[in-house]
């Protein structure tokens, strides 16, 4: 990134710098994958540099990828001649623009999405219906850290399977109080059935679900959420998502 930043014209380009994943290193018994819900895997970087970013600068609170479209953009209206968007072709974003000074209202719950990879039919005696299986040998990856596997040999990895297929909420509130009882959590449903709910105020390592100590109407109530914020369509709507709970646990802390 720093060598691309001396290598331009900074005054007429603008950079973002971000991944599409973080990645796991031994956290739930997971070793270099990056296709769960978790505070490390959707945690990822984002750098930008342009002459309508000031220098050193830093945004508090969330952003995501669905913000990269609106916002390159949003640079090119800026400091570009272009003409103005004829009427009915507006561009609407999910997301909203990064750059300071821009109509930003931020945001406190985002969704967070993966299908899962699987073949439909059998391959070999490695690659299995339904999962993404392959063979590794001495010479899949380049770079540290390696497999010790020696030379000639390989063994059968499955990486991902179709019913690791998720929609989640996860909710950052601009005020994390523990009076809140639903300002800073991760809610995920999958089409099996199966339901993840982690309070990060007392589980920050999400080693506990309580989805089934949920009351019945809190979790109605989340899974109305996921349904609306897979289905909004413009920053405007699915902003709504940022409102509160309406239930409360009202739990003795």
């Amino acid at each position: 990134f720093l060598r691309i930043l001396k290598s331009i014209n900074q005054a007429n380009t603008t950079i973002i710098f971000t991944s599409d994943n973080g990645f796991l290193f031994g956290e739930f018994g997971m070793y270099m994958d990056k296709r769960q819900p978790y505070e490390v895997t959707i945690r990822v970087p984002m750098f930008v540099s342009g002459p309508l970013f000031p220098k050193g600068s830093s945004k508090e609170g969330v952003v995501l990828n669905i913000d990269i479209a609106p916002t390159v953009v949003d640079v090119a209206k800026q400091l570009t001649d272009a003409p103005p968007v004829a009427r009915g072709y507006e561009l609407a974003f999910d997301g909203e623009s990064m750059v300071p000074g821009s109509t930003q209202k931020g945001r406190s719950s985002f969704v967070v999405e993966y299908h899962g990879e699987g073949n439909a039919a059998d391959r070999d005696d490695c690659s299995k219906k339904n999962m993404r299986c392959w063979y590794k040998d001495d010479q899949v990856w380049a770079t540290p850290p390696h497999f010790a596997i020696p030379a000639g040999e390989r063994f059968c990895f499955c990486e991902d399977s179709r019913n690791n297929t998720f929609v989640c909420e996860r909710r950052i509130s601009a005020q994390l109080t523990l009076e809140d009882d639903f300002s800073d959590f991760l809610h995920c449903h999958f089409p099996s059935g199966f339901s993840e709910f982690y309070d990060l105020h007392t589980d920050p390592f999400q080693l506990k679900n309580t989805w089934s100590d949920l009351p019945e109407e809190v979790r109605l109530e989340l899974m109305d959420r996921l349904e609306w914020g897979v289905r909004c369509r413009g920053a405007e709507e699915c902003g709504l998502l940022n409102r509160g709970l309406e239930s409360k646990l009202n739990l003795a802390i």
